[in-house]
């Protein structure tokens, strides 16, 4: 207070304050003496407590409390934010020159906030479109005939690429129409702010009209090419989904060939001693190839429509990266293919989705493997350095120049005639791409042309290990617990209800349960299962989501309305096909436990009805 005020401390000690320092008289300054003596808090600014005119204060008053906690007084914490205030009027006058630029700018300054509405429309935009700034604030580019009709899918194709980080400067040319229905050529300059977290906060865009420059010859000229362009592409995609559906007929077919004809060979007797074995395993082996397909359809799907999602979690690669190569090495051993792998380290931490990142590695190195001719190798190697590298590398048929620019776009194939080598839809590199982007990695392919072999690189991001490394032993002792247990889960004296309106799919869930001792009540409709209920209570129940009359949805709902010793609290299980995120999201929101797709392997639902009635023992009880 010395330095600010410049009295000295004897000058001032035992005076009436409102003497010192007089601005505190003035109406509005006296208010702090009465709040603090009522016990109240008081803040105020711009108290001159300097004798210069251009000092700036900032004033905290207190109640002061004796010893039995009563009011004998106050206190002021007097703080100097001249520099502050300063700053903020330089930085006030920045902004207010660089806002009257932007307003007075010849081109049109139209600024898009993160759900691209409008959140700036200069004087300028006003006089190009006609549009007043009240007419458009707030407004999505599509809520108002803006966009010429033909550049709304350009237009809508730049905004996806701005929110998703791709794009964050460059030059759009499309037609906007302005308030008269009048048709202009822009240029639209753009600018994309992002936040420290990737998340889009606006585009600035300065939009230029250049429709002057555009003659009537330019115009015909520039129509001819936009005809030949769009009936070249329509025709290339016209080709490509002949090509498609062509392809998917033959993959669908071919397997089901075998499984039908092994099957009523087996059922005629026409199969007899080791023939059996090896028949089932055929059908096997080509029921799974069809799931397989049936995967990537849904994936490809999943990725149009924007509703593929991961499940991330801190994981080390490796361990993933060693279960794909356990699963094809059979596959590999058959064709006498090497495995060769080299990890350096061993543990190489990154944040993902271990379902699929096994799908990733799974879908490179089959292809590796299927493209590979008889005796060569596969080598694999994982490095961790600046990021998660994965490196598969084959000897087989390469890849040609030409090709190599598409080898990641959905249904484009090397190979597209009937007689190809090689089946598959050509979708699973492309599943690959997007699954590695959405885990903020990238994939790219190398070849130096057919017959050369080829490379697949994958990098992701690392992420740092969160775990306590004083528990470092303990985790292993119980995954080693883990793999050490051994023995077959059995059913034995469970009472299962099995919902499910596809004859042979009940008939073989039923089967698979009975193998594993449970006692079956197969159903085929909601109004059969919960008639099962006015008996003895099932402990769990598995029911089909997709039925006639009542669904697995409506069935869920009637029993959780039960009382608990009705059932109402039974563990269920929904085994449906319908298989995608919000279905299961749905499922477990409706009223079942856990939500599996089909089709299942007889050991992970077993499992699954295991896991569960323990849960139940602890959990629904």
């Amino acid at each position: 207070m010395q330095r600010i005020t410049g009295r000295e401390r004897d000058e001032v000690l035992g005076k009436r304050v409102v003497d010192i320092l007089p601005f505190l008289r003035e109406p509005g300054n006296e208010g702090c003496f009465s709040a603090v003596i009522e016990g109240k808090e008081w803040t105020a600014q711009n108290h001159p407590y300097g004798p210069s005119e251009t000092g700036v204060f900032e004033s905290h008053y207190s109640p002061l409390l004796d010893e039995e906690n009563k009011i004998c007084g106050g206190i002021a914490v007097i703080t100097d934010i001249t520099a502050r205030k300063q700053a903020e009027v330089a930085a006030h006058k920045a902004y207010r020159q660089l806002a009257f630029h932007v307003e007075s700018s010849p081109l049109a300054v139209v600024e898009w906030d993160s759900d691209f509405r409008v959140s700036r429309w200069s004087a300028s935009a006003e006089r190009l479109f006609g549009w007043k700034a009240e007419d458009v604030i707030g407004k999505h580019v599509n809520e108002w005939r803006f966009v010429f009709t033909d550049d709304v899918d350009a237009v809508a194709l730049v905004t996806n690429r701005q929110r998703e980080g791709v794009e964050i400067q460059g030059v759009q040319r499309n037609r906007n129409y302005t308030r008269d229905g009048s048709i202009l050529f822009c240029e639209w300059y753009n600018s994309v702010l992002h936040d420290d977290r990737g998340k889009l906060v606006s585009v600035l865009s300065l939009v230029l009209d250049v429709t002057a420059q555009q003659s009537a010859e330019e115009e015909r000229a520039a129509a001819l090419v936009r005809e030949r362009d769009a009936r070249r592409h329509a025709e290339e995609a016209d080709r490509l989904k002949d090509e498609f559906l062509a392809t998917l007929s033959h993959e669908l077919r071919t397997p089901l060939t075998s499984i039908l004809g092994w099957a009523s060979m087996i059922r005629n007797g026409e199969v007899e001693g080791s023939g059996v074995g090896r028949a089932v395993e055929t059908i096997e082996r080509n029921a799974r190839s069809q799931a397989r397909l049936i995967d990537d359809l849904l994936d490809v799907s999943r990725i149009i429509t924007g509703n593929l999602r991961l499940d991330l979690h801190p994981l080390n690669l490796a361990p993933i990266v060693d279960s794909a190569l356990d699963a094809l090495r059979p596959t590999a051993d058959v064709k006498g293919i090497r495995l060769q792998t080299h990890f350096e380290p061993r543990e190489c931490l990154i944040r993902g989705d271990q379902n699929r990142l096994r799908q990733v590695i799974w879908n490179l190195l089959s292809n590796a493997i299927k493209f590979t001719q008889r005796g060569g190798s596969v080598n694999v190697e994982l490095t961790c350095v600046e990021s998660a590298r994965l490196t598969i590398r084959d000897t087989g048929e390469g890849i040609s120049a030409e090709f190599l620019p598409y080898v990641f776009d959905r249904f484009r194939q090397a190979e597209a005639s009937i007689s190809r080598k090689q089946g598959g839809l050509g979708l699973g590199l492309a599943v690959v791409r997007h699954l590695v982007e959405l885990h903020g990695g990238t994939v790219s392919a190398e070849s130096e042309g057919l017959g050369k072999g080829s490379v697949f690189i994958v990098d992701l991001p690392l992420a740092e290990e969160r775990r306590d490394p004083a528990r470092a032993e303990e985790r292993r002792r119980e995954v080693e617990r883990r793999r050490s247990r051994s023995g077959v889960v059995r059913l034995d004296g469970l009472h299962i209800l099995l919902v499910e309106d596809d004859d042979d799919s009940r008939k073989l869930l039923g089967t698979m349960l009975k193998r594993y001792g449970a006692r079956v009540t197969s159903t085929k409709s909601a109004r059969e299962a919960l008639s099962v209920f006015d008996g003895e209570l099932p402990d769990v129940m598995i029911s089909d989501i997709g039925m006639p009359d009542e669904d697995g949805y409506e069935l869920i709902r009637k029993i959780r309305a039960r009382p608990p010793e009705k059932g109402g609290r039974i563990p269920a299980i929904a085994l449906t096909g319908y298989a995608s995120k919000k279905d299961r999201e749905r499922a477990l929101t409706a009223g079942y436990h856990q939500h599996i797709a089909k089709p299942i392997e007889q050991a992970d639902l077993i499992a699954a009805i295991a896991a569960l009635v323990r849960q139940d023992s602890h959990d629904f009880s």
